[in-house]
């Protein structure tokens, strides 16, 4: 689910949710198959409170309190001097900061919620599948218990090292596909997120969903939307001046230019077609005075030339980006085509050309 907290805990209760939910427990199935059904909805689960440990390794270990009842959720997590909470009441999230004393608010309209949030994290498993599916290979490594039920142990081995995703363990209930445990291993940093408590189809009362913030906390509205707009190469010149653009030939085109609407700076995207077909985009701003280069810093990314500059390659799975710095401008290669090579992103880098 995609929790919008405050910004030092973003990253963690936005990936708290995170669970693959299917049915029809009691076939046999390859390890693609029981992946497949644990993407697909359950009427079986309507409700449950879970409690697990997320482990961080040296960043700390989190504790965790979760309530689901018909979509609706409720989350508590404590992170070494930080408690959280957040709350989905079918309407809009709230999550609120004891120690900041600061909450969120990203209020929906009818439907928007759900389509913001997924199926029980199911939109969000399967952008997780996306990359692990032709990354990854996966198999069943055996049968388990955790939190007393049982529950599919899968592995899935990255093929090559220094992806983003590296080697993943995850535990599925065989009853009602949540998954139960997952561990996860990339370039030496191992996570793990285990449920020690799970109560399946549990009474809850409503109103565990209707929460309070609390008189004096400081509060934020969030937006929910995608705020991107279409714009003009004439507006990108008005706000960029002379920036580098990829041109239009051997059946490429330029499909739309976004207005990515980045408070810091302006910043556009530039979406590419081949034969009618998503291929790649270019985004580019213009760099602040403490910009400091690309060292390749991340575990899957390397150090590469761009336009004899120095620049960053970083694998994400099925797809990947290209980045580099040139004279004041920051420029970015994302693939959306699993077709297309570095080697073809770098020759369309070099045929860059300066928009008079």
């Amino acid at each position: 689910m995609n929790w919008q907290p405050s910004l030092r805990v973003g990253g963690i209760i936005a990936l708290l949710t995170i669970s693959l939910v299917g049915c029809n427990p009691e076939a046999s199935y390859s390890p693609q198959e029981i992946i497949d059904q644990a993407l697909q909805e359950t009427k079986e689960l309507e409700s449950y409170y879970g409690e697990y440990k997320w482990d961080m390794g040296k960043t700390g270990i989190a504790t965790v309190k979760e309530w689901m009842k018909d979509g609706k959720r409720r989350i508590e997590m404590s992170f070494n001097d930080e408690d959280v909470i957040a709350v989905n009441d079918g309407k809009q999230i709230i999550t609120y900061s004891k120690k900041e004393n600061t909450a969120s608010i990203m209020a929906f309209e009818n439907g928007e919620l759900e389509e913001f949030m997924g199926a029980s994290a199911k939109d969000n498993a399967q952008v997780l599948l996306n990359f692990v599916k032709d990354s990854h290979d996966i198999a069943i490594a055996g049968e388990e218990k955790i939190a007393g039920r049982d529950a599919y142990h899968i592995t899935a081995k990255a093929q090559k090292k220094n992806t983003l995703l590296g080697d993943i363990e995850v535990w599925i209930d065989k009853k009602t596909w949540l998954t139960l445990k997952t561990i996860t291993t990339n370039a030496g940093n191992v996570t793990q997120q285990e449920y020690t408590k799970l109560e399946i189809n549990k009474k809850i009362d409503d109103a565990l969903f209707a929460y309070d913030i609390p008189k004096g906390a400081t509060i934020e509205q969030m937006d929910t939307v995608d705020q991107t707009t279409p714009t003009t190469i004439d507006e990108v010149k008005k706000q960029l001046g002379d920036f580098l653009m990829v041109p239009e030939d051997n059946g490429l085109t330029l499909a739309t230019i976004l207005d990515l609407k980045v408070e810091e700076r302006p910043e556009f995207s530039f979406e590419y077609e081949k034969e009618e077909q998503p291929a790649f985009s270019v985004s580019v701003y213009k760099v602040v005075s403490n910009f400091t280069t690309f060292g390749g810093d991340l575990a899957n990314e390397e150090d590469i030339n761009v336009r004899a500059k120095k620049g960053t390659y970083m694998d994400l799975g099925d797809r990947f980006i290209i980045s580099w710095y040139e004279n004041g401008y920051q420029y970015s290669i994302l693939t959306e085509n699993p077709e297309f090579t570095k080697e073809e992103l770098l020759t369309y880098a070099e045929k860059m050309t300066i928009v008079q």
